[in-house]
C-alpha cells in the first residue's frame, strides 16, 4: 500500500467478508427449513432468516464498495484522505447499524 489511508479499506473488506459468511449461514438455515429440516424454526423463523439474509446482502455489498473506494481514491488522487478517523467512524457506524438491524429482526421490532 502506497498510502496510510488505504489501510482503512482492509477493515471494510474484513467486515464485508464477515457479513458475507453470515449471509451464507442464514441462506443455509433457510435452505434446510425449505427442505423440511427446520430444527431451528423455534429459534429463527423463516421470515426472520429471509429478512436478515437479504439485508446482509445489501450491507456487505455496501461495505465492499466503500472499501474499494477507500483503496482506489487515494491512489488515483495521489493524496491521503482528509480524515482517516472519519473513515473509521463510518465503518463503526455501518457495523453498528447492521448489528442493530439484525437484533431488531430477531426481536420482531
Amino acid at each position: 500500500m502506497k498510502y496510510k489511508s488505504q489501510k482503512v479499506a482492509y477493515w471494510f473488506f474484513a467486515l464485508s467478508m464477515l457479513l458475507f459468511v453470515l449471509q451464507l449461514v442464514y441462506g443455509f438455515i433457510m435452505g434446510f427449513a425449505h427442505a423440511g429440516f427446520d430444527g431451528l424454526h423455534e429459534i429463527i423463523p423463516f421470515n426472520t432468516a429471509k429478512a436478515v439474509h437479504l439485508n446482509l446482502l445489501v450491507v456487505w455489498l455496501l461495505s465492499g464498495f466503500m472499501g474499494a473506494a477507500y483503496y482506489i481514491i487515494p491512489e488515483e488522487a495521489q493524496h491521503e484522505l482528509v480524515s482517516v478517523k472519519l473513515a473509521y467512524a463510518q465503518l463503526i457506524a455501518l457495523a453498528l447499524t447492521g448489528v442493530a438491524a439484525i437484533i431488531g429482526f430477531h426481536l420482531n421490532i
